[in-house]
């Protein structure tokens, strides 16, 4: 006869999430949340620009310190002035058109998230009467069809969410028009609502991928104009190196400096890697 077993796991058997693994109760690992409806966020404009825009917006602003403007506008070289002009044109041309570019994207994919919400709430709402109506009359073959819980309406993804609504549309249509429809509440004014969030969602399906498409574009035509301003800069760069000569100039372009280091926000912090020439140190003799 084999020995009998204790559970000695350090677990409660009524402890949540508890599993047995053979004999012994073990904790279950944790379940990683998923998204379920599998539809991504919106993005801004690409961090390789921003990044830039971000360090433009510091140089100009170190450079229109009151206390800093003294010391270049105007004062040899005479050139650096211009520069310094020139530069603030192209930055804000830049500024601008970034500003339209997120606008524009972000602008459409939240529009369509509210409308696709709206459609998908809609219509669960009114599938979940018509379910109950077609399986009174004995149709279960309608009432499977849209037997779906609010999660499978919001997996459903552009043109399934789309089609699928407007066949439960035309299916509550005529319903409507019977007395069963009037019981269960499957009104012409619900079948109205529903058609009207589908159309909104139709209008938008496609709103979102054009702006990105459209977005591309104009970053294609933007990388020239940050190659201009990254020669600008370059100037400004060599030209502001003589006002070294005083302490207050070298404290202006020491802060210059600093301004034009571009900091990478897309990424997180990196990992520090260990120093390879660095000597061990020896081990310690144990103490007794």
């Amino acid at each position: 006869m084999p020995p009998k077993f204790t559970l000695d796991s350090g677990y409660k058997l009524d402890t949540p999430g508890l599993r047995f693994d053979s004999e012994v109760p073990v904790q279950a690992p944790k379940s990683v949340w998923i998204n379920p409806t599998n539809k991504p966020k919106p993005k801004t404009m690409n961090d390789y620009y921003l990044n830039r825009i971000n360090m433009g917006r510091r140089v100009f602003a170190c450079l229109d310190a009151p206390a800093h403007e003294l010391l270049w506008k105007d004062q040899p070289p005479l050139r650096l002035t211009a520069a310094i002009s020139e530069a603030r044109v192209i930055f804000q041309d830049l500024e601008t058109q970034a500003q339209k570019q997120s606008l524009a994207t972000s602008g459409n994919a939240m529009d369509k998230l509210r409308e696709e919400k709206e459609l998908e709430d809609s219509a669960h709402e009114l599938a979940r009467l018509v379910v109950r109506c077609c399986r009174a009359a004995g149709d279960e073959a309608t009432a499977a069809a849209y037997d779906l819980p609010i999660s499978g309406w919001r997996r459903m993804r552009d043109e399934t969410l789309l089609q699928t609504a407007r066949t439960l549309e035309a299916k509550a249509a005529q319903i409507a028009t019977t007395p069963a429809g009037t019981q269960y509440g499957i009104t012409t004014a619900r079948v109205a609502e529903l058609k009207k969030e589908a159309d909104d969602y139709a209008a938008l399906i496609v709103a979102p991928d054009d702006a990105i498409s459209a977005r591309a574009v104009s970053q294609q035509k933007n990388r020239s104009h940050f190659a201009r301003f990254s020669e600008a800069l370059e100037e400004i760069d060599d030209l502001i190196l003589p006002l070294r000569r005083t302490v207050a100039g070298a404290e202006l372009v020491e802060k210059y400096q600093d301004a034009r280091s571009i900091n990478d926000r897309g990424r997180g912090p990196k990992e520090k890697k260990p120093d390879e020439t660095a000597v061990p140190e020896p081990p310690t003799a144990p103490t007794t």
